[in-house]
């Protein structure tokens, strides 16, 4: 009788919440319904079932992986994989005996016209050659992105063209060469060499050399104007990253102490930070080399009080005249609109025929609302993309395919839950903290969840119960940390909640905290996720712990978690895939780590800032992963990452709900060389991990023609 009571309570919150949703989206919610394209949902989890193991492993070997290669000499093949699993790129390395190259006929008019070197002088002697999933070329098209705000371009660094020393390979196992054709390992993990590209040149022309990155850390890292906080990733027992120049085209790193996460952390983003600063250009505005004056001049001409931040507008992505190694450069930022990106004529890639990369001409940026975009990506007027489209829209992708001229990619996401709520362990009332700080609460809370009923009615059905675990397709899955405490059980809820000494309870039956006052927690969000929060604060609320949610703009939301004014707050997954990446939710790590802020300052701090943890459990996970960080054996990275996992399975400091949802994708008919799988998270810059330089627009695939 009692589930029946609280399955009816659900029933009635998710009807009101589909009242609000139908209010603000009237338009998605009247429109047609294709049985098919529902059914086809359902069957997604299907799809992800049979993902347990990545295709990957059978691809060429071109990069380190975490086993005992990190010491060796790594050298690239030569030529390209004859047979691969699955349809995904990979990349080898150029000989002589592989031909000529060859050109974009918009380049090749360029260097008629004598306004370009011929392409043979335009690019390295010694090409990253990317063998794409599908065919070669064609050459040509628009490249179509919808975005809120300027912003949005700022991706393309970041997902699109993080061209650091190495890149992860497109399912997040393999560490393959971008920039650096080689490396190696010594000292026991204290010093990386890298070799770099001979004849490799910046997007204005000028070679780009060792000279980049030493010049990246003197006058970048160390400048305390423009850098006033070195990152934990690049120092070593206190002391920054130390850079040598062996020669034009070596280049090596020396930390003081062993670093056993620095590989991965240049083929994340610290890889594209170091490598993007052309010493040539920015030199020009350093006060050590053009003077103080002049730059002060310069600076306040500019409409600025200081030179700093005029240096740091210089080193935007929306600077034109700053000299990039991306695919395609800005040719005109906003407010242009669209914004629009051309291809780079220096561009340091090609395909095994020779072919300079990337084959499409330019990519552009139109800004609307979410709403607006997702319109129009059913009209199928976006290339390809993921970016602001809504989940509960996914019937609709489904049924318009044909109309659209497009196709729906699911790559299977890197996170452990696409909504985790994150308890604050820092709570500034006393009264509530103790309750958060106490594991059988933050337990209660997760029984109380009725993961199923939010499954079906937020997720299509598709997902299934997970905590913030790695997912499946990691080599660290747990079955039982990624199901503790995941079974829909408001009994056991009850139980934990009486046993904390909450039983009294007001005419409404909402719990009295020890002060005597009603026990009422907040839920904030960002309003993605708005319908299934409802159910979550809907389940709490019949065990007694009343639970509203509050939606709040993306800055103010983080105004508040920094100021750790919140109760609860909500998010994704930090790609758990592969833990020691963005460990925010295992490990208290950085300011992302929300649900123990106070705590991720004291560790990223040594001490000097924060609040020490009190909880044993929290100081040994931090333990663990000071001992990751200076390991170069894989085995030892190992026990400690699973000795995270398992404390993390104890004290479940944060709530997951589903998991196993993947990312979609929404891809003109007439894209090619978008794999149909490949692992999506933002640690891996999906979809930069597949290569985007050798996507291509193909109007022979479609019979509506190139939209794309």
């Amino acid at each position: 009788m009692q589930k029946q009571i609280l399955i009816s309570l659900v029933a009635i919150f998710a009807v009101f919440g589909a009242i609000v949703e139908v209010l603000g989206h009237l338009t998605w919610h009247l429109s047609p319904r294709d049985p098919k394209a529902i059914e086809e949902a359902g069957q997604f989890q299907v799809v992800l079932g049979s993902l347990v193991e990545s295709p990957e492993a059978g691809l060429a070997s071109v990069g380190p992986s975490r086993a005992p290669e990190l010491f060796t000499n790594v050298e690239v093949p030569n030529s390209a994989p004859t047979t691969t699993v699955t349809p995904v790129h990979s990349v080898c390395e150029w000989t002589s005996d592989h031909g000529s190259f060859s050109e974009s006929p918009l380049l090749a008019a360029r260097v008629q016209a004598s306004k370009l070197p011929t392409v043979e002088k335009r690019i390295p002697t010694q090409p990253l050659v990317v063998v794409p999933p599908d065919q070669n070329g064609p050459y040509g098209g628009t490249w179509t992105r919808l975005g809120t705000g300027p912003k949005d371009i700022n991706i393309v660094e970041a997902r699109f063209a993080y061209e650091g020393l190495v890149r992860w390979g497109p399912w997040g196992k393999k560490i393959l060469p971008n920039i650096a054709r080689k490396w190696e390992v010594t000292e026991e993990g204290r010093v990386f060499t890298f070799w770099l590209r001979e004849g490799m040149r910046w997007s204005d022309g000028h070679p780009y050399t060792a000279d980049d990155i030493v010049f990246w850390r003197d006058e970048i890292l160390l400048n305390k104007e423009i850098t006033p906080v070195i990152k934990r990733e690049l120092k070593r027992a206190g002391e920054p990253v130390q850079v040598e120049k062996v020669s034009d085209y070596v280049v090596r790193f020396r930390f003081k102490e062993p670093h056993g996460l620095f590989l991965k952390g240049l083929a994340t983003g610290l890889g594209y930070e170091i490598a993007r600063e052309p010493a040539h250009y920015l030199k020009r505005y350093l006060p050590k080399f053009c003077g103080q004056a002049y730059i002060d001049s310069l600076a306040a001409v500019n409409g600025f009080d200081h030179w700093v931040p005029y240096f740091k507008t210089l080193r935007e992505w929306r600077n034109v005249d700053l000299p990039r190694t991306w695919p395609w450069v800005i040719k005109e930022p906003p407010p242009a609109q669209p914004a629009v990106l051309e291809r780079n004529p220096y561009y340091w890639k090609v395909d095994p025929e020779g072919n300079q990369l990337p084959y499409i001409d330019q990519m552009t940026f139109d800004v609307f609302d979410q709403e607006t975009i997702n319109f129009k990506a059913i009209n199928g007027e976006m290339g390809m993309q993921g970016r602001h489209l809504i989940f509960d829209n996914f019937p609709l992708f489904m049924e318009n395919t044909a109309k659209g001229g497009y196709r729906v990619v699911k790559w299977p996401s890197g996170s452990g839950s696409p909504l985790l709520i994150a308890p604050n362990l820092n709570h500034k009332d006393p009264v509530l903290r103790a309750l958060i700080e106490n594991r059988r609460f933050r337990i209660a809370l997760s029984y109380a969840i009725n993961r199923q009923a939010l499954n079906e009615i937020a997720y299509f059905g598709i997902a299934t119960p997970h905590q913030v675990a790695p997912p499946p397709l990691s080599k660290y899955y747990s079955e039982s940390f990624a199901k503790a405490y995941t079974e829909y059980d408001p009994e056991r809820a009850n139980a934990l909640l009486d046993e904390l000494g909450l039983t009294e309870r007001t005419s409404r039956g909402i719990r009295l905290r020890p002060d005597g006052e009603p026990l009422v927690v907040y839920i904030e969000t960002t309003s993605l996720n708005n319908r299934a929060l409802e159910l979550v604060a809907a389940d709490w609320t019949a065990v007694g712990v009343k639970a509203e949610v509050k939606e709040k703009a993306r800055q103010l939301f983080w105004e508040n978690q920094k100021a750790m004014n919140h109760d609860f707050a909500t998010w994704g997954g930090a790609d758990e895939f592969e833990p020691t990446l963005d460990p925010r939710w295992l490990v208290p790590w950085n300011d992302s780590s929300i649900h123990a802020q106070n705590y991720a300052r004291w560790f990223r701090t040594g001490g000097r800032q924060g609040e020490k943890p009190r909880d044993a459990d929290m100081l040994r996970v931090m333990e663990l992963y000071r001992q990751i960080e200076t390991s170069m054996d894989p085995e030892a990275q190992a026990r400690y990452i699973e000795e995270v996992l398992d404390l993390n399975e104890k004290n479940l400091w944060v709530i997951g709900t589903v998991g196993r949802t993947p990312s979609i994708f929404l891809v003109k008919d007439t894209f090619v060389n978008v794999p149909e799988k490949a692992l999506a998270g933002w640690s891996f810059r999906c979809p930069g991990n597949t290569a985007v330089e050798c996507y291509a627009i193909d109007p022979t695939k479609s019979s509506k023609g190139d939209r794309g």
